[in-house]
C-alpha cells in the first residue's frame, strides 16, 4: 500500500473506521496483511486508453433513457474506486431518483465511488455507486484504482452496527469469485 493511491485508500478506510467509532487503524490488516504474514492487497490499478472513434457505435444504451454507453451501468464490487479522468469525462452517476448525473472533469482532481465491499460493511449504511460512461467519440484516458481487501479479509458487518446483518459472512476472496461471475468473460455456456 506504499502507492499513493493505496495511501488514499488508506486515509479513506481510516475515515470510515471514525464514522462508525472505530479505531483508525480499524481496517489496516484487512487493506495489508503482509505484517501477519498474509499475501498482501489485491487492489488493482488499471490505465484505461479508448481511441478514438469514427465509425463505431455505442457498446450499449441505457435502459432507461437510450443513452449511448461504452460501459454498462453498474456497481463496482471494491470497496472505493478511486478514478482519475484526463481532459474528457463521461462518467455519469446515477442519483436516488433515477437521474444520471455527469461527474465534471477537474484537472488533477480524483473521483471517489463507493463500492459493493463497503456497502456490505456497513451493512447498507454506505451504498455502491451505480456508475456508467457515456459513448463519446473523442479519445478518452481513465486511470481507476480499485481498493480491494486482503483476500482472506472476512467481509462481515462492522462490530459497531447494532442491527441485524443484510448480507452473509463472506470472506473477500470468495466475495471476489462470486462478484466475477457478473462478468461476460467469466461466463460459460
Amino acid at each position: 500500500m506504499n502507492s499513493i493511491y493505496g495511501r488514499i485508500g488508506l486515509e479513506l478506510m481510516r475515515a470510515v473506521a471514525h464514522a462508525f467509532n472505530l479505531d483508525a487503524s480499524y481496517f489496516d490488516n484487512f487493506l495489508d496483511d503482509r505484517s501477519v504474514g498474509g499475501a498482501g492487497t489485491v487492489s488493482t490499478l488499471r490505465l484505461n486508453y479508448y481511441p478514438k472513434q469514427d465509425n463505431s457505435v455505442a457498446v450499449t444504451v441505457g435502459a432507461h433513457d437510450n443513452q449511448p454507453l461504452s460501459c454498462e451501468e453498474h456497481c463496482d464490487s471494491s470497496i472505493f474506486t478511486v478514478l482519475y479522468q484526463h481532459e474528457v469525462g463521461g462518467l455519469q452517476v446515477e442519483m436516488q431518483d433515477g437521474t444520471w448525473i455527469d461527474i465534471p472533469i477537474i484537472p488533477y482532481g480524483l473521483v471517489v465511488n463507493t463500492g459493493r465491499c463497503l456497502e456490505r460493511w456497513t451493512n447498507g449504511h454506505l451504498k455502491a455507486v451505480n456508475h456508467r460512461v457515456k459513448f463519446l467519440k473523442e479519445e478518452r484516458i481513465s486511470i481507476p484504482f480499485f481498493l480491494e481487501a486482503c483476500y482472506t479479509t472476512p467481509i462481515v458487518i462492522l462490530p459497531t452496527i447494532d442491527e441485524k446483518p443484510k448480507y452473509e459472512p463472506i470472506t473477500y476472496g470468495q466475495y471476489i469469485i462470486e462478484s466475477s461471475k457478473q462478468f461476460k468473460e467469466y461466463q460459460r455456456d
